[in-house]
């Protein structure tokens, strides 16, 4: 029996996913991309946004990626983080603490779904982050999402990582790169690893598994951003990369559709993690406004 089959039997509720329906095209869509995400480890998934969604998040969106910038990262010795180096991104995190423009991409019914083909029902948003390369940025050093949780390999998805594009994703602006079927290796990568390119035009959804070996391409246009929102999905019995519990200031998690406030982790798992005194969190942190 495999972790999902073993999770399924359990029974145990599906506060993300119950209800949740998608019209014929979208169900063969969903199954696509669980499909390719368990053979070679990643899916893309044209026209996720329509073009009048895609323009309303660019909008609202604006003043967010006016805080994304560059920063230079130091050599192996004194770097950011080992593996980047050169002139690096500077993402913006914490989105639901900072705008609303991403509350239903992030509860989209057929991203849900496809979460939930690849990491079971017990998942949870992890983080959710501004991305846009600038013109000048240099490759990233390929890497793992989940390779901060110190288990042996092989094993069962923690993490699928997600990209919407709100602009074009070319090798020339710095397409994110992905090593086909290295989440099921076990041992790191060469950094000069032959790899694909995740180009896809904007309103597209990448998604892929958290052991995916993968980079940031390097952005060689002279006026070209790479704009996208990047949300991160775990097992929800693993610690979640953000905080949101902090991040997200109280009455605003009050205001939150409930949905979302599930997914950022106020749910109970398997009938008994993550609740209060054997309580619904959700419930209880309703009902006890000075908690």
């Amino acid at each position: 029996m495999d972790y999902i089959e073993r999770v399924n039997s359990l029974k145990t509720p599906r506060p993300l996913t119950d209800g949740l329906t998608v019209d014929p095209s979208d169900s063969a869509r969903v199954k696509n991309a669980i499909r390719e995400v368990d053979q070679q480890g990643f899916a893309i998934v044209r026209d996720f946004l329509s073009e009048q969604e895609l323009s309303d998040v660019r909008e609202r969106m604006a003043s967010i990626f006016e805080l994304t910038g560059t920063r230079r990262a130091k050599d192996s010795r004194g770097s950011h983080r080992k593996g980047y180096y050169g002139v690096q991104t500077v993402h913006v995190h914490n989105l639901f603490a900072k705008t609303r423009a991403v509350d239903e991409i992030a509860t989209n019914p057929l991203l849900l779904l496809i979460i939930e083909g690849v990491l079971g029902p017990l998942f949870q948003m992890s983080v959710a982050t501004a991305m846009c390369p600038d013109p000048g940025v240099d490759p990233q050093g390929f890497h793992q999402d989940d390779g901060h949780y110190p288990l042996p390999r092989p094993r069962p998805p923690f993490i699928a990582n997600t990209l919407v594009a709100l602009d074009d994703f070319t090798e020339a602006n710095g397409a994110t790169r992905l090593v086909p079927g290295s989440h099921r290796w076990t041992e790191p990568v060469s950094q000069d690893t032959e790899f694909a390119v995740a180009e896809m035009p904007a309103g597209s959804l990448l998604v892929f598994d958290g052991a995916l070996w993968h980079a940031g391409g390097g952005n060689s246009t002279v006026d070209k951003r790479r704009r996208s929102i990047n949300l991160n999905f775990n097992l929800s019995w693993l610690r979640q990369q953000e905080n949101q519990y902090v991040g997200i200031p109280r009455d605003m998690w009050l205001s939150l559709p409930e949905k979302l406030q599930r997914l950022l982790g106020f749910q109970k798992v398997n009938f008994l993690y993550g609740s209060v005194d054997y309580t619904d969190p959700l419930v209880y942190f309703k009902e006890h406004p000075d908690s």
